[in-house]
């Protein structure tokens, strides 16, 4: 399949499919020295990133809160992405299982853009 196909198809799995869409929550934790301003969603390694579903205020460092989105029902292997309130870089965590993702915490090493996270499902 092309990639141009690639994306087309995933472009309407991941739009299409907010019809058939279901509330996820999970616990963040801010384990990381800076703000988080937005958090968006991406099938894992399309980049085509949802819109930010963080509700105001940011989240500090050391903070942590429940967010919910509304995830597709026909995929759970997903990429989160961070923006920053501080106007770093963004931040993007691979690979998660954002259907039973119950808490995660975010680390992130800006000198040399690496990200892990602990989680649970």
């Amino acid at each position: 399949m092309s990639k141009l196909r690639c994306l087309a198809f995933a472009a309407l799995v991941l739009f299409a499919g907010q019809a058939a869409a279901q509330e996820t929550t999970f616990r963040l934790k801010n384990s990381m020295e800076y703000p988080i301003a937005q958090l968006s969603v991406s099938p894992t390694q399309l980049n085509m990133w949802g819109p930010n579903f963080l509700r105001p205020p940011i989240i500090r460092p050391g903070e942590a809160r429940e967010v919910s989105y509304r995830a597709p029902t026909d995929w759970c292997m997903g990429d989160l992405k961070v923006t920053f309130a501080d106007g770093g870089p963004p931040a993007v965590w691979g690979y998660l299982n954002l259907c039973t993702l119950n808490n995660i915490s975010l680390h992130y090493d800006r000198m040399s853009g690496i990200t892990t996270a602990r989680y649970d499902e």
